[in-house]
């Protein structure tokens, strides 16, 4: 082989090997992923109780019987199956006390009682209240046109008929 053709042999073998190595593909590095911040979720604040869907004026009357018992002065209202009343009022000397079945247990719950004259809050301890014998509040009760309501903030409701029971108790009360 001649001088000659070995160079071009190996003159145009180089820079055809470097050639075709230059057009490789370089890889390029993947993308970094950031991490993603994490949103922290806003504590949800508990909802109010829902308002009852009817006015309380207009809502079906809770079923049951009031009855009055004269020699412990007590009036209850309870259902025909229920072995607790759902409400008792009781003569305790110059006041009754009013125990309404609304769920609360021991802790203090506010009621609000809604009467055809008007709206009064209360404050349930243990699910009683003591009332003046001369309060407003009972006279309220006794006039209602022909039902009261127990509206608890817990979302409980008792909707009552008003009958002579209840009157009956207030004015034996009241001497």
């Amino acid at each position: 082989m001649s001088k000659r053709r070995a160079w071009w042999r190996y003159g145009t073998a180089l820079p055809l090997t470097l050639a075709i190595a230059s057009c490789a593909a370089v890889p390029t590095p993947a993308p970094v992923q950031q991490p993603r911040p994490v949103a922290v979720a806003p504590t949800p604040v508990p909802l109010p109780p829902a308002p009852p869907a009817r006015p309380w004026d207009q809502r079906q009357l809770d079923a049951g019987e009031w009855r009055y018992d004269a020699g412990s002065r007590t009036a209850r209202f309870a259902q025909a199956s229920a072995a607790s009343p759902l409400v008792t009022m009781v003569c305790n000397g110059g006041s009754i006390e009013l125990g309404a079945g609304l769920g609360a247990g021991e802790a203090p719950l506010d009621v609000q009682l809604r009467t055809s004259a008007g709206t009064d809050q209360l404050r349930l301890t243990g699910g009683r209240v003591a009332i003046g014998a001369r309060d407003v509040k009972l006279d309220r009760i006794a006039f209602s046109r022909g039902r009261f309501a127990l509206e608890a903030s817990n979302g409980s409701t008792l909707t009552l008929p008003v009958q002579s029971e209840i009157g009956r108790l207030i004015e034996d009360c009241r001497g």
